[in-house]
Parts: structure tokens; sequence; C-alpha cells
């Protein structure tokens, strides 16, 4: 019998094949995330056809495929290699897809922008801070820059400039002509390229505690990790997620990761989270509206499991909330959570 590829299943399949990967998760080390984003995609273009020749019957599961997709992209398309190691090449072309599917993404932009700056593409940086900037103006929530990515988008910006204004100078030195070149003074504007940079270099990082949230460099982030000795540190670093607990580490997935530092800042035992407050986590939603309770259960549950594989403390709880299967962060051991600035989640946990 012939094994259908993804394309080829109907809509109720592929919500089949979803709920699944949720609720098994990462059964190996690559694919988990290209699987969803293939998914994903593959829904959103077939809901797309049926909303253009049926009307608005499909437009509200149009809508949702769409958001997730978007999500996916966005939020884990760094992922598509290796489930738990980043890859900026998946990360760029992910966030073009997401830009291609809707325009209104100041984030989208705004990581595209850090990633050609990052790899010394400034003209490339100068378009993409500039478009982040002008769909930041646009006052739409969703995907939008919080404050300090807004000034990091400004300041990357000036900086982009600038070095596309160095080269210039230094290619217009080369001419054959020097006789007939202006006499530029660009000290003052490679003083102002230093500042900048020297303020983008020690607020890189979020630093994030129970009472407290300041941002400090990747160094002081390092410094931090290697040199703790108590307490539950959270790293998301530039390669990979680390959870540490009295000096013993652990590399885990993005998803797992997000949903400890969901937990982290996110929650107590007054306010735990539930499948309704965790519904970005889990994909499409059951028959009431959202994320099915068994779908959701088991990832907690497949994660607190995870945690004790790794020698990992007791760090979420279960209860009970208006009925429904409830979890917070017990809060038993400080914490320390250390998360770049321009993390697509920042916005979520830092305003």
């Amino acid at each position: 019998m012939r094994t259908l590829k993804i394309k080829d299943l109907t809509l109720d399949a592929l919500e089949e094949l979803e709920n699944d990967l949720h609720e098994n998760g990462e059964k190996s080390d690559y694919g988990y995330y290209m699987q969803l984003v293939i998914l994903y995609e593959t829904m959103y273009k077939k809901l797309t056809n049926l909303a253009r020749n049926n009307g608005p019957y499909y437009d509200n599961a149009l809508q949702q495929t769409k958001k997730l997709l978007i999500s996916h992209l966005i939020k884990y398309g760094t992922y598509l290699k290796m489930n738990h190691f980043r890859d900026d090449g998946d990360a760029v072309e992910s966030l073009l897809k997401a830009i291609r599917v809707e325009q209104k993404l100041p984030i989208a932009y705004y990581r595209l922008g850090c990633l050609a700056y990052k790899h010394g593409k400034y003209g490339s940086a100068v378009r993409y801070f500039q478009q982040s900037l002008s769909k930041q103006l646009l006052d739409d929530p969703s995907y939008s820059l919080n404050q300090q990515q807004e000034l990091h988008a400004h300041m990357y910006l000036a900086n982009s400039g600038l070095h596309v204004a160095g080269e210039t100078y230094e290619m217009m030195e080369k001419l054959p002509y020097p006789d007939q070149l202006p006499n530029s003074e660009l000290s003052p504007l490679f003083e102002a390229l230093s500042a900048n940079e020297t303020y983008l270099h020690n607020h890189a990082f979020y630093k994030v505690t129970k009472n407290k949230t300041e941002t400090c460099s990747k160094e002081a982030c390092e410094e931090l990790y290697e040199n703790s000795e108590a307490g539950l540190v959270l790293y998301f670093n530039d390669r990979e997620n680390i959870i540490q607990f009295n000096g013993e580490e652990a590399i885990i997935t993005p998803t797992h990761a997000n949903m400890i530092r969901h937990f982290m800042l996110s929650s107590s035992k007054e306010n735990p989270c539930t499948r309704i407050t965790m519904r970005e986590f889990f994909g499409r939603t059951g028959s009431d509206g959202e994320v099915k309770k068994s779908t959701f259960t088991k990832s907690i549950e497949r994660l607190r499991e995870k945690l004790r594989l790794f020698d990992m403390p007791e760090m979420i709880d279960v209860t009970e909330q208006r009925g429904e299967t409830a979890y917070y962060f017990n809060d038993t051991h400080p914490y320390t959570v250390l998360f770049r600035v321009d993390d697509a989640f920042a916005n979520e946990y830092v305003n």
C-alpha cells in the first residue's frame, strides 16, 4: 500500500497528524519542527483554496491556520535542521516565508535585520530595520516589538547605515581620481557607531529573576551560568537552550525551554497555567474551541518526566483552576532566565 505524503492527506487526517505531533513531541533529534511547518503550510494552502471557492465557511479555520504557520515560522524556523540547535540559514528562510504569508510582522523584519547585521550584510540590515520600524507604526500588537527591541532597532539601523557609509568611502578612496573627492571627516560618525556597538553589546540579553528584570552582555550571561552553583538557570544562548541546577545541566528542545520559561515567568500557585492560557503552544483547538485536554496534560506531563530524567528538582506542580487541570512553577528554588533581547518570544515576557 502506498504511503501518503503530507500534501496528499485530507484536512481531517492533517489535524490528526498535528494532534499526534503535539501529544508525542520529538521522537528523534531532527525533523520535528520541519514537519510541523510543512503540515501548517499544507493546511494553509488547502484552506486558502477552500475559502476561495466556498466563501466564508472556511474563514475561521484559515485564519487560525495562518496564525499557527506564522508563529512556527517565526519562533521555531531556526530549528528546522536539528530540534535542539539553531541554524541562521533556516531562520532567514523561515522569516521570509512568514513575511510572504503576512507582511505586518515587525518582529520578523527585526529578526531578519539582526541576522543580516550579524553576518555583515549591512545594506540588507538597513532595509529590514526600516521595514520593522515602519510596520511597528501600524500599532498592531501581533508580533510587535517591545520597548527595548524598538530602541535596538533604531540603533542597529543607525549602525547599519554607518557601516554602509564607511564601506562606500573605502571604495571611493580607491578611485583613480582622489584629488576630486571631498575631504570628509568621518571620525564623529564612527565614534557614534562605536558607542552604539558598546550599548548593544552591553544590553544584548535579558536577565530575569523573581523580582527583577535587567539587561546584560553575553559575557555576563556566560559568567553567571558558568559560576552558578545554586538555584535554577534557564539559558537561551546563541546555539542551544540549557537548563542548569546546582552545576548539573541539560540541553532541552525549544518547546520544553519555552514552556519552562512560561511557567517561571507567567505562573504562580494563585495564577496557574491552563490549556486556555497556554493555547499558543499546542496548535489546533478541540471541539470546545480550546486546546484538547489530552494534548495539554500529556505535553506537560512529558515535560515533567523529562526534567526528572535530567535529575532536575520538581518545579512544576499540578492543581485545578475552574474545573481545569492547571500547572504552575512552585518557586521552591531561586531562578534566573537568560535570553536575547532579540528573541521572538521576548515581547511576551518583557514589556
